[in-house]
């Protein structure tokens, strides 16, 4: 069985690399986040201070996956 992705909000920290980033939760711990393939175009609309949707699977909490970005 698949399991439902945990949705939170996140503000990017700095950018890592292409389509990597650092972003802080809201209780302060920083994770690991990429855009995904269909959202690439996203990557280089993103800067340090944004905030944005994040996906976490409940099996690791240390990286996740941007989901769209808020104005």
């Amino acid at each position: 069985m698949k399991e439902v992705p945990i949705t939170t909000l996140a503000t990017i920290s700095e950018k890592r690399g292409d389509h990597n980033f650092t972003a802080s939760l809201p209780n302060g711990k920083i994770v690991m986040v990429h855009t995904p393939k269909k959202l690439a175009h996203l990557a280089n609309e993103i800067v340090s201070g944004d905030q944005v949707t994040i996906e976490m699977t409940p099996f690791d909490f240390d990286k996740g996956r941007i989901s769209s970005k808020i104005s």
